[in-house]
């Protein structure tokens, strides 16, 4: 979707808002009598009010709404906060379903069986409606007596039935919009926008709903809320202020170099995706060695450690004779793994028609070292069984000797950015999953544009997973063709493979949504129609509290034995008190083994013991008990406690499903949302993919922050990235695009540390500035795991900031191009001063800077005048003061930064300093961050960015 029709799409969604929001305010006035009053936080919202007016089943729905409003009210909103939260969520369901339909209706959609029919793209006319009627005779009758907006509300709201078994967060019965619809003349209004003809090609693109998701919120909403508050206010600011919709591009890359990297590496390079996933950086000198051949002792086992680390002396040149030497390098790899007989280039076996193009070049460099290597295994196996194509001849040993030059080069002290990227580099053995075993998390899911991208690498991934003869018997016992596993496979990447945590309840709608339609995509194109198996789970989760009405909780945790396990759920639903504001950042389960700890101490220490005063009596010894442990006499309740306090939740979510009561309904559902979360941080994940939040938390989840991220607090997505690691399998990879400001920023030298020190950084791309809409911060791309055993190889970096089309980024390590790309290991960066990345430096330079003194050891330094966005208040340029002033004394000047300079530039501004800068210290000292302010002559430089 390019930059015109986005602009477009920008615009319809804003008017789309503007006319929902008025019409719901304007109905809940009008019909039900619900609005916020002249008074401090007033909100008219009473039980019981006579509305003469109303039919049965709008007096209903009244109730049903002020429900819903106590409902928010109790998460701990004020008054006004809940109406305008209530009247937001409606808006913006009502506009989800109208785009979701206007999807589907491009689409070849089956719900029930059914092809789905056009719905809305023209509004009463359309034939889905009409064919609504001919089924529905009392709305027929309702619809031919003129009353045709009660017959069209009734039809959305069938078809949002229809749709709630598959997509029930969005289509939920219980939903508010499902209660108050605008107007047929404001909904008419809606449609002609949605239905504009500059807007027809984008409802078959799957990223549609995501930007309708970041356009929703004005970019004016974003800015005043940053203006008026650095930090943000609440969970609401902190999910629309990092509301930006991340660029393909970005998420190919990051997932191509997560869940596609870590595919190829278990499939030892014989994967589609090393041809499709067009951006996974592989280096010249990756090799996947032989586990077969790896006994302690053997000749094939020394012959790879020599590759890893030999030097002249120990590794000499391959001499034609020398066949055993040769032998033994060739069989450190197995070409077979990735060149199976059946593997073709132009009519012949592969390492045949390799070997041709070898020959037929001349130039050895270009050819990777794997190709190299598989090469000459392959000749080996032929040249053992008696037959093949041709004798150790010279080209063989040519082979073998450009391999040997690498290896060397890679270690040389001099060796340079092309030798680097050459060096042999060992692929660390993954040992194959079935594919339902892959877990991949975004824990600031968005609308699920990443876990979209992550479903068509998954449809590969099943289809190799079932033809590989490792993993049998695996999917072939569950799916006996390949046609039933592919019906299985959309359903079982929901399922088992795709999870999404958000703080903002419209992403899981639009998550959701977006998952559902790539599900119905992905039958349409193995050509399956009436027959498609029902979507029924998929793993979006609302990071939420858990639900606020006490004495429904009261209720639940009375009837549970012992009086421990309620505690400890009380214990849960207090500290989930904070997952609106802190999301994936909230370490629920440590909080739940953390009680169970203590309640396991308490029980050590026993109960509390008495003693006799001097008149006899028994006094208790003064000791506070947190916890209740009557009713346990089975020391192995503790072992069996984490697990019985999950179950206990999960009771709990499912108790009032068939509750009647609608606010008990809500509850529950809430509930289930919040086991959900719980139960999602119980496992550990493959590959973790995100765009985090960037700056600061919102100011009630700041301590949170605060105490468990003690290195990583000073920036969100720091703290995000530390979390995403944490939760990974071993050898598991964390993909995100965040800031660029830890590549140099001193308040992240901590978290450089915790990456060098902890971390097994991959790859790092410097992107710059103008990467995501909207978005005022240079953006970089990240891909780090878990340390595994053995040393890392350097972490590449690939400047492209000065690359005027991102999107190719990648296309410098397919050419002979490579100046963007800088090979660094880790120590090498943690001897620069606060380990700042930079990786553009010389060695010699590295060096210096590494052994010289910094320039704080011969003056004081520090950051100069932070004017907090109030410039124009403390600032002019020189021509706008009257000459008469004493420039000196009362307006002298300043160096406020500016574009970078060599030695020197003028500066055209004045400060105000009048009265001794008075009216300065009042603005800096009171602004949120305040600093303090003295006039000081100095030498200055422009603060670089990396």
């Amino acid at each position: 979707m390019d930059q015109a029709l986005r602009n477009k799409l920008r615009s319809v969604v804003t008017q789309c808002r503007r006319l929902l929001e008025e019409s719901i305010a304007q109905q809940l006035q009008g019909r039900f009598d619900i609005y916020a009053t002249d008074k401090k936080d007033g909100v008219k919202a009473e039980e019981d009010v006579p509305l003469g007016h109303l039919t049965e089943e709008e007096r209903q729905a009244r109730q049903d709404i002020l429900a819903h409003f106590k409902h928010i009210e109790a998460l701990g909103y004020k008054r006004k906060e809940t109406l305008e939260q209530l009247i937001r969520e409606i808006a913006f369901t009502h506009l989800n379903r109208l785009c979701a339909y206007k999807m589907m209706e491009v689409r070849e959609v089956y719900v029930g069986g059914q092809k789905f029919r056009e719905a809305v793209s023209k509004g009463l006319k359309s034939q889905g409606f009409l064919f609504y009627l001919a089924d529905h005779p009392e709305d027929e009758k309702r619809y031919n007596a003129g009353d045709q907006e009660g017959a069209y509300r009734h039809f959305l709201n069938w078809l949002g039935g229809t749709l709630s078994q598959e997509i029930g967060v969005l289509f939920s019965p219980t939903d508010p919009a499902n209660r108050v619809y605008p107007p047929q003349r404001v909904l008419d209004e809606v449609l002609d926008l949605l239905n504009s003809e500059e807007l027809n090609g984008i409802w078959s693109q799957d990223e549609t709903i995501g930007w309708v998701y970041q356009y929703f919120t004005p970019k004016e909403l974003r800015d005043q809320a940053r203006k008026e508050s650095q930090a943000p206010r609440n969970s609401y600011e902190l999910a629309f202020r990092n509301q930006f919709f991340t660029p393909r591009y970005i998420v190919e890359f990051l997932t191509d170099n997560t869940l596609g990297r870590i595919w190829y590496e278990m499939r030892k390079g014989n994967s589609r995706l090393k041809d499709e996933s067009c951006y996974m950086v592989r280096r010249p000198g990756e090799i996947f060695f032989t586990e077969k051949e790896d006994e302690p002792g053997s000749p094939v086992r020394a012959m790879r450690d020599l590759l890893l680390g030999g030097t002249e002396e120990t590794l000499p040149p391959f001499n034609v004779g020398e066949t055993e030497r040769l032998v033994h390098l060739a069989h450190t790899v197995d070409g077979y793994e990735r060149h199976p007989f059946g593997d073709q280039f132009e009519g012949e076996w592969w390492p045949w028609a390799k070997l041709k193009e070898i020959r037929d070049s001349g130039e050895l460099p270009r050819f990777s070292t794997q190709d190299l290597l598989d090469v000459l295994f392959c000749q080996a196996r032929a040249d053992r069984h008696g037959g093949g194509y041709g004798d150790w001849d010279e080209i063989f040993y040519d082979i073998a000797n450009e391999v040997r030059r690498r290896c060397l080069l890679g270690r040389n002290e001099d060796a340079t950015q092309e030798h680097l990227l050459r060096a042999m580099t060992a692929i660390p053995h993954r040992t194959k999953k079935d594919p339902r075993e892959i877990t991949i998390l975004d824990p600031a899911c968005g609308s699920g544009h990443f876990l979209l991208y992550c479903f068509a690498l998954l449809l590969v991934i099943y289809e190799e997973a079932y033809d590989d003869p490792d993993l049998e018997p695996g999917l072939r016992a569950d799916y006996p063709t390949k046609d039933d596993l592919r019906r299985a496979v959309p359903g079982l990447i929901l399922r088992h493979n795709l999870h999404g945590i958000d703080i903002d309840l419209r992403c899981t709608q639009i998550a959701a949504l977006a998952l559902w339609l790539r599900c119905q995509r992905a039958y349409q194109e193995i050509g399956l129609k009436k027959d498609r198996p029902r979507i029924t789970k998929s793993n979006i989760v609302c990071a939420e509290p858990m639900p606020g009405e006490s004495e429904m909780l009261k209720e639940f945790v009375e009837n549970l034995e012992p009086k421990l396990l309620g505690q400890l759920v009380m214990v849960v639903f207090n500290k989930m008190k904070l997952a609106g504001e802190a999301g994936s950042l909230l370490k629920i389960e440590e909080e739940i083994r953390d009680s169970l700890i203590e309640a396991r101490r308490q029980g050590r220490l026993g109960p509390v013991a008495t003693q006799m005063s001097l008149f006899g009596e028994q006094i208790p010894a003064v000791r506070q008990q947190r916890f209740d442990l009557s009713g346990i006499d089975d020391a192995a309740f503790f072992e069996r406690a984490e697990a019985k306090v999950v179950d206990a939740l999960r009771s709990y979510a499912e108790l009032a499903r068939l509750e009647d009561k609608l606010r008990r309904r809500l509850f529950t559902d809430d509930a289930v949302q919040g086991f959900s979360f719980i139960d999602l941080y119980y496992k550990r994940f493959d590959i973790v993919l995100m765009n985090p939040p960037f700056g600061n938390s919102s100011r009630q989840a700041k301590r949170l922050v605060e105490r468990a991220y003690t290195r990583t607090k000073s920036d969100l997505y720091a703290a995000f990235v530390e979390r995403g690691v944490s939760v990974l399998t071993h050898a598991g990879l964390c993909g995100c695009i965040t800031s660029n400001s830890f590549l140099n920023l001193s308040s992240l030298e901590q978290f450089r540390n915790l990456a060098l020190n902890e971390f097994r950084l991959m790859l790092i791309a410097n992107l710059g500035y103008d990467v995501m809409d909207d978005a005022t911060v240079p953006a970089a791309c990240t891909v780090v795991g878990k340390p595994l055993t053995g040393e890392s190889p350097p972490i590449l970096f690939i400047e492209a900031r000065d690359v005027e089309n991102r999107s190719s980024i990648l296309s410098m390590l397919r050419s002979d191009d490579r100046s963007c790309i800088h090979l660094l290991a880790a120590n090498a960066i943690s001897s620069l001063p606060q380990s700042i990345f930079a990786y553009w430096l010389s060695p010699n330079l590295r060096q210096a800077l590494s052994d010289s003194n910094r320039l704080g050891s011969y003056a004081h330094c520090q950051f100069g005048l932070h004017s907090r966005g109030n410039d124009d208040q403390m600032f002019r340029t020189w021509w706008e003061i009257p000459p008469s002033v004493d420039f000196n004394v009362d307006w002298p000047i300043v160096k406020l930064g500016g574009d970078p300079e060599h030695f020197y530039r003028d500066s055209h501004y004045v400060i105000d300093w009048r009265n001794d800068g008075h009216r300065i210290r009042e603005i800096a000292e009171n602004a949120e961050g305040g600093t303090r302010v003295r006039s000081q002559k100095a030498v200055t430089h422009r603060r670089a960015q990396v």
